[in-house]
């Protein structure tokens, strides 16, 4: 009864070991600036025009050093834009984001500042089922007909872990539970065992 006892603390704590910092999930605070270039890749209608636009960048976040990419299609008589982009972090785990943009000319007609917001959803390593959201913010140069300098800032949250419990802790979860499945059946047998044994 002592190894039963003890098992089941065990069981018990490695369950609240896991279970605890899985219900504690939250958004944290997902800030970045980054700065490249974006270039006009393709021309999918000539009469917006809307355009292929790709963007290469690097900078710094509030989970370190990133690079940027995105890729997205732009009205140009309207200045609205949608795409997709990623943030690859230092270590190479990727957070994907799809966005919604609206550009705007400046002064110069080499000159163009634009606003949106960008949706986090999943991604690789760490970000495998991310969720959350930021204001996209930015400005630019072009300094040819196809390319151009910008600068973009990202504020939002982010939710790493996206509520879920990571895969790991969901197979020790399970076997923790066989675990105690089992030492409850060995009690039962045991106890019957006794009972038989006190009434023959």
């Amino acid at each position: 009864m002592k190894h039963f006892k003890s098992l089941i603390i065990c069981v018990t704590c490695s369950l609240l070991a896991l279970l605890i910092p899985a219900a504690h999930a939250a958004f944290v605070p997902f800030n970045a600036t980054v700065d490249g270039t974006s270039s006009i890749t393709g021309v999918v209608d000539p009469t917006g025009p809307v355009v292929q636009v790709q963007t290469a960048a690097q900078g710094l976040s509030s989970l370190g050093a990133i690079n940027y990419f995105s890729g997205d299609l732009l009205n140009l008589g309207t200045g609205v834009g949608t795409g997709t982009n990623r943030f690859v972090m230092a270590n190479g785990d990727e957070l994907f984001g799809s966005f919604d943009v609206q550009m705007l000319p400046g002064l110069d007609p080499s000159l163009f500042s634009l606003s949106g917001l960008v949706t986090f959803a999943g991604g690789t390593g760490q970000f495998l089922h991310a969720r959350g959201g930021a204001s996209l913010l930015g400005n630019g140069q072009f300094f040819s007909a196809s390319q151009a300098r910008t600068h973009f800032t990202f504020a939002g949250r982010l939710d790493p872990q996206g509520g879920n419990i990571p895969e790991p802790a969901t197979a020790l979860l399970a076997a923790g539970a066989l675990l105690l499945m089992a030492g409850l059946r060995r009690a039962t047998r045991a106890r019957q065992t006794r009972e038989l044994w006190l009434h023959s």
